[in-house]
């Protein structure tokens, strides 16, 4: 096997070669680096891809999380004297876990205004030190520069399906205002910080 390659889709691999003429079927296995790995399916695995399908689908498509993993592919001729190139081995390195974030702006009976900022991920994992920046006008933060600090939510553990909600003062404003998170120590994170979708930053 040649041209062995992996293109990452979110917690999905899309594996590629190049097939020897003689075979039609490749033997495919990986092992998965973390034992907490996020992916379905265990942590080796062992399966045969008939050529015919892969050139249907366009590859090879996997579900192995987003951790570390080392793929093994091998082709596998009826003929053992036909040279095939023998088996290639490739390591993708592991993506950083996704943590989603979405503001809320809420009213007390008093008429005084708080904002809430709740994060979740679907991997469990060390959420770094947060800022979250208040923006004025027509065009949302792309750094804590552009923005005041409304709040700091400290360094700590977030696990799966267990959202992280903190709750502040907002203050008066007037006009469009946006609410934006950055890690603190940006850009040496190891997570993927993003919102559940850009328009809910926008929050008056």
């Amino acid at each position: 096997m040649t041209q062995l390659q992996a293109i990452r889709r979110d917690d999905h691999l899309l594996v590629l070669w190049a097939w020897p003429d003689a075979a039609l079927t490749a033997r495919v296995r990986w092992r998965r680096e973390d034992a907490s790995a996020d992916g379905d399916g265990p942590r080796d695995g062992d399966i045969r891809c008939q050529r015919r399908v892969y050139e249907h689908d366009g590859g090879l498509d996997l579900r192995l999380g987003r951790g570390a993993v080392t793929l093994t592919v091998e082709a596998l001729v009826p003929d053992p004297a036909v040279d095939t190139e023998g088996a290639a081995s490739l390591r993708i390195a592991a993506e950083p876990p996704i943590v989603e974030y979405e503001p809320t702006l809420r009213r007390r009976l008093n008429g005084t205004r708080y904002a809430t900022v709740t994060f979740a991920t679907r991997t469990g994992c060390d959420l770094p030190a947060v800022h979250v920046v208040h923006g004025l006008g027509r065009y949302r933060p792309t750094s804590t520069a552009e923005g005041a600090v409304l709040h700091e939510v400290p360094a700590q553990r977030l696990p799966a399906g267990a959202p992280l909600v903190v709750k502040f003062p907002f203050p008066g404003t007037r006009g469009p205002s946006w609410l934006v998170c950055f890690p603190a120590d940006a850009p040496d994170t190891d997570i993927d910080l993003r919102p559940t979708a850009l328009h809910r930053l926008r929050v008056t």
